[in-house]
């Protein structure tokens, strides 16, 4: 790419600082707990350096260290990079890989190279590549139709009996014959063993972006209602009761949000589809042509789903962003954890009957996916969202909570940096250039990041060496997505400056980091931790050991998942 593309795509990345036009007078600042240390040498190459951090025995773990904001360069210099890539290598060399097999499967398949003239690449590599081939193919011709069945016409309800029927007479037979042989280490879990048997082979296959959004349009299925945590076991204020507890609006929905029947889409309360155009005809965030001012209506639309957990609306919402690596996700896929998450997370309160839990209602947008459209695109949807929720349903930012997964962290960092961002240049404005367009969106209270993508650059470290083991990401997903990289935002300036992670947190709310010191965003994830400390936010990160990426998603199946949820849900009740 040359200089002049390049060029003009940093404009194009750089936009998203100035995303917002209007926002409530209410900002709120970072709860500042900095240290008064700071480091000496002023290294960032180990990311656990002055990091006090969560263990899978200790939940929590607290940031307390300050460092010197440096520019960002020094992330990319040659030995810290290799430096990083190194300590990934050495990590990886004490685990347990390939099932614990004596030989690398994926070196039979066809995004290898043979290099040798070894007995397993003469007799077993090319009849396993041919038959790895005939299996790909005929996906590609069955695999539509076969989505379609399974995603519309077979009950959710059955997909989920299914499911867990499966899980539960294969988790006992595998502890007999298989045990803690196949998952990273001996200390993880029987069940993270026995997933990970099942979940390994996936790296054998190509992945494309139709199966990526298949799979993670069925989410919902790992999520039911009876499964942890299950409906009965939480407090709720009854379906029907007229709380006394504060509310936001005094009335119902808006005619535009169509109410559902919640229980055919697995959920207990009230299922809204939100459909709104935002009467401001302004494109509140950056976009590829500048020289316009006007969005079109569909620009200007937001969609998505908003849960209601009893018959009037929550004083307290939680607004999350789903994850996809940018290619994949949905709304609907969401509905069941996303759920989960707003009632076991709500505020104690009392009526009339006593003491009840005021649940959070959960709203979760739709936003554009890659390669279709671009990643401002999915940054303006949420943008627009977040607007929506604050001046149409007139919640106070103060009252929201942000959370996202994986790229869903990413944009709750982007939208929490372009908040900011609009705050602080409206605070400059003289009073004569202050509009009603101009005024922001203030604040959330806090903001969740659940194995946050947040590095958009050349990956390195954890992300290029952890794809060998980690189940979510593995080599398959990495070779499909990472490519997008590139093709969507250029050259490696626009990466760095359309990358969260080397933004400006100055100013941000409170932040809670859930990750795995083995899934492949771990360094991005901490460094972000990090730069977001040193520049004055309250941060704080819980960590585990040996589980792969987004762990929490898996809280059903794993008692790892259902730890970092909980651990989740106690910092979302504080704030």
């Amino acid at each position: 790419m040359n200089s002049e593309q390049c060029t003009s795509l940093m404009g194009h990345s750089a936009n998203k600082s100035d995303m917002l036009l209007r926002q409530t007078s209410l900002a709120l600042t970072a709860t500042a707990s900095a240290s008064s240390s700071s480091s000496s040498d002023g290294s960032d190459a180990d990311v656990n350096e002055g990091v006090d951090v969560a263990s899978r025995d200790d939940a929590v773990g607290v940031l307390s260290t300050q460092r010197t904001i440096q520019s960002t360069d020094k992330y990319f210099d040659k030995d810290v990079i290799q430096k990083m890539n190194q300590r990934a290598q050495q990590e990886n060399a004490k685990l347990n890989l390939n099932l614990g097999l004596p030989i690398d499967l994926t070196i039979l398949t066809t995004r290898h190279e043979c290099t040798s003239s070894t007995l397993v690449n003469k007799v077993l590599r090319p009849p396993i590549q041919t038959l790895l081939r005939i299996i790909h193919r005929t996906l590609l011709l069955i695999e539509n139709p076969l989505f379609r069945i399974v995603g519309q016409h077979i009950p959710l309800k059955l997909r989920q009996q299914v499911t867990f029927m499966a899980w539960k007479v294969y988790l006992p037979i595998h502890k007999v014959l298989i045990g803690r042989r196949t998952g990273l280490h001996r200390n993880v879990s029987l069940e993270y063993h026995a997933l990970t048997s099942i979940m390994w082979w996936g790296r054998l296959f190509p992945v494309t972006v139709e199966r990526m959004r298949f799979c993670l349009s069925q989410l919902h299925v790992w999520h039911p209602p009876e499964e942890y945590p299950s409906w009965n076991l939480l407090k709720r204020t009854p379906h029907d009761n007229n709380s006394t507890t504060q509310t936001n609006t005094s009335g119902e929905f808006p005619e535009e949000m169509k109410a559902t029947n919640g229980h055919k889409h697995g959920i207990r309360g009230h299922l809204y589809e939100v459909y709104h155009q935002m009467r401001e005809k302004v494109t509140p965030t950056g976009t590829r042509d500048r020289t316009t001012t006007k969005s079109s209506a569909t620009e200007m639309t937001v969609t998505g789903q908003y849960i209601q957990h009893s018959s009037r609306p929550s004083q307290k919402v939680l607004f999350w962003i789903y994850g996809g690596a940018f290619l994949a996700g949905d709304s609907k896929g969401n509905l069941g954890i996303a759920e989960k998450m707003g009632m076991v997370c709500g505020v104690e309160s009392a009526d009339t009957e006593g003491n009840v839990v005021d649940m959070r209602d959960v709203f979760i947008p739709d936003y554009r996916l890659v390669p279709e459209y671009h990643l401002d695109d999915a940054i303006h949807d949420v943008t627009l969202a977040y607007e929506y929720l604050i001046f149409e349903r007139g919640v106070r930012p103060e009252d929201v909570v942000l959370l996202g997964i994986s790229s869903g962290g990413g944009l709750v960092a982007l939208l929490l940096q372009a908040l900011e961002a609009a705050q602080r240049m409206f605070d400059q404005m003289g009073e004569e250039n202050r509009t009603y367009a101009s005024i922001p969106a203030g604040l959330p209270s806090g903001g969740v990041l659940m194995s946050p993508f947040v590095d958009y650059t050349e990956p390195f470290g954890s992300m290029r060496e952890y794809t060998k083991h980690d189940l979510i990401v593995h080599q398959s997903v990495y070779e499909e997505g990472i490519p997008y990289l590139e093709a969507v935002l250029g050259c490696h300036n626009n990466r760095v400056n359309a990358s969260p992670v080397y933004g400006n947190f100055t100013g941000l709310p409170p932040l809670c980091i859930c990750v795995s010191e083995h899934e492949v965003v771990y360094d991005q994830t901490m460094l972000l931790a990090h730069r977001a400390k040193e520049q004055g936010v309250d941060v704080i990160v819980g960590t585990w050991k040996y589980m792969c990426h987004v762990f929490t998603m898996l809280a059903p199946f794993l008692p790892e998942g259902r730890e970092s949820f909980d651990f989740i849900c106690g910092w979302i009740k504080e704030h």
